[in-house]
């Protein structure tokens, strides 16, 4: 029997990913503050972070699911208001970062744990990973269309994208706060910090959680090596005579939107391929099509190649849900966000490594330059592989056909 919870959450993170503000973001920083303080600015995105990442995880499990996402709403709503109705101030500007950074902190993990939780209070877990699939899947479309229109809506004003996010994230709100602890949290409850962090230390016996963490550490790191660097491609096809005429904001939503979209409907079929191909088997061949699109990318400057950044999320959409349903069942109530937040953790500190060592590989001088872009993308093909090969030959336990029939 559907409960307020397992029938609202899709819609929760559907307004939840409607974030119009992603297409414009650095052009809507550019537009009041200097190049050095954007960058500034989301230096103290990463860190706030990676700072919350972890605590935020371990104040799920031990204060409770609903809590934790209504603060994560809370906290996304005040940054937009933030930096929608108020000019480009960067003091401004760096709380409302932090309170970003505290949105999104507080719902990794506690979203998916929230999700499994809620259908185990009813006895309906077998259910997790299609509806898994589905939450990604409405999500992505979700996202999509406020892209699009974040594009739009930018050409006009750019400070509208975060205008119309805080929209969005009223109904994301109010569900939230209607949620209802899932009943078996109420008397399992995570250890102290030390204590905690120790019992999340023997999940690692497991071959099969092991090798997809490892998996989900690399796959995030090659996902945002194109969504980083897209920018700077268009910039160098519009000064190479390909005569783009679109304004950057609405091209920007545009293909923002086209990717969210597409990654909205692969994300419906992750649980058939899952079964039809093998978990383990999925997660490779979605990591070499992050390669592939990387090293197309760094080879060539052309326009049709922009639909290969429209491929940039299908990796993460194929495997989100079947890789979510793998772990999820294998940990304990008090457990669950903490993992999935020190896992999210160690994913973005291995992206932040990534552009420390790409860094030292460009002249900042000549960043719009097409061979440096190129380096870029060459380096990180051949830093993907380096650390993809090796997931080839771990042993990875059961991750076999057939898991989520």
């Amino acid at each position: 029997m559907e409960t307020f919870n397992t029938r609202y959450y899709p819609w929760y993170k559907a307004f939840v990913s409607m974030m119009a503000w992603l297409p414009i973001f650095f052009l809507y920083f550019n537009e009041g503050l200097t190049f050095r303080e954007v960058i500034l600015l989301e230096s103290i995105y990463y860190i706030s972070v990676v700072i919350l990442e972890v605590p935020s995880g371990y104040f799920s499990d031990r204060i409770g699911r609903k809590k934790t996402l209504v603060i994560s709403s809370l906290a996304f709503a005040a940054s937009y208001l933030a930096f929608g109705f108020w000019r480009p101030d960067f003091v401004l500007f760096a709380i409302a970062q932090i309170l970003l950074a505290t949105g999104f902190s507080f719902m990794s993990g506690t979203d998916t744990a929230f999700h499994y939780e809620s259908l185990v209070d009813k006895g309906m877990e077998r259910e997790f990973p299609d509806r898994e699939a589905k939450v990604q899947s409405w999500s992505s479309y979700a996202g999509g269309l406020a892209a699009l229109l974040g594009g739009l809506l930018g050409s006009v004003q750019l400070s509208y994208g975060y205008i119309v996010s805080f929209v969005f994230m009223l109904p994301a709100l109010f569900i939230s706060a209607r949620f209802s602890e899932p009943t078996n949290n109420s008397e399992a409850s995570a250890a102290l910090p030390l204590t905690q962090l120790k019992e999340i230390g023997r999940y690692y016996k497991s071959k099969e959680l092991v090798w997809l963490f490892l998996f989900s550490v690399v796959l995030y790191a090659l996902i945002h090596v194109p969504y980083e660097f897209y920018q700077p491609y268009l910039s160098l096809l519009e000064q190479n005579d390909f005569n783009i005429p679109l304004d950057a904001a609405l091209y920007s939503g545009v293909l923002f939107a086209g990717t969210r979209f597409l990654g909205g409907a692969v994300a419906g079929q992750s649980i058939f391929l899952a079964n039809k191909l093998g978990l383990k088997k999925l997660c490779l061949l979605a990591l070499a099509l992050q390669l592939g699109i990387i090293g197309i990318l760094g080879t060539l400057l052309h326009p049709l190649l922009i639909l290969l950044i429209l491929l940039r999320s299908v990796s993460r959409s194929i495997t989100t849900a079947p890789v979510n349903a793998e772990i999820a069942p294998r940990l304990a109530q008090q457990h669950r966000a903490t993992y999935f937040s020190l896992q999210s953790l160690v994913s973005r500190l291995s992206f932040s490594v990534t552009l420390i060592i790409l860094s030292f590989s460009i002249d900042y001088q000549v960043i719009n330059e097409w061979a440096t872009l190129a380096t870029i993308f060459r380096m990180s093909v051949v830093g993907g592989l380096i650390i993809s090969i090796p997931l080839l030959f771990m042993k990875s336990g059961v991750l076999f056909k057939k898991r989520f029939s």
